[in-house]
């Protein structure tokens, strides 16, 4: 009789609990779409839903709320691309951050971290960079902590 090996199954990771910061910007977002588009009665208009559980998600919330606290804010995009076989690396700097704000003239990098990912010397290499020419530099694990840290800002 044959035995079969025993199958090893991953914890399920517990449900996703939107932060009450996350909520915030939800509301945040939903009012200035009301001013934005006055003649759509509110009922018809619709709402914007965040996550900031993976790392597409909270660079969204990020952007969204540096855009709607009256800053500049941009997601760069520095990967390379495959085609037909070969991987051809981007003509942008290596290490760049995720997220590149401008506030009150300020320049402030935001890099986006999420579970175990780590940064690389690169990305260490442009943060003291950043710092020696007087810029800001923030590495995201959580929207709460990037709304803390971008709040008390001048």
């Amino acid at each position: 009789m044959i035995v079969l090996p025993e199958i090893k199954r991953k914890k399920p990771r517990p449900p996703y609990r939107k932060p009450e910061a996350v909520k915030q910007l939800e509301q945040l977002s939903y009012e200035a779409d009301r001013l934005k588009y006055p003649n759509i009665r509110p009922e018809h208009l619709a709402r914007r839903s965040f996550r900031d559980d993976t790392a597409s998600g909270l660079t969204a919330c990020i952007v969204k709320y540096a855009s709607l606290n009256g800053s500049f804010a941009s997601r760069l995009n520095n990967m390379g691309v495959y085609r037909k076989g070969k991987y051809t690396r981007p003509t942008s700097r290596r290490g760049l951050p995720d997220i590149l704000i401008t506030k009150g003239g300020q320049s402030i990098f935001v890099e986006v971290k999420v579970g175990k990912d780590r940064m690389s010397q690169h990305q260490e290499a442009v943060r003291n960079d950043q710092r020696k020419a007087g810029g800001l530099y923030m590495v995201a694990t959580s929207f709460e902590q990037f709304k803390a840290w971008f709040d008390t800002l001048s």
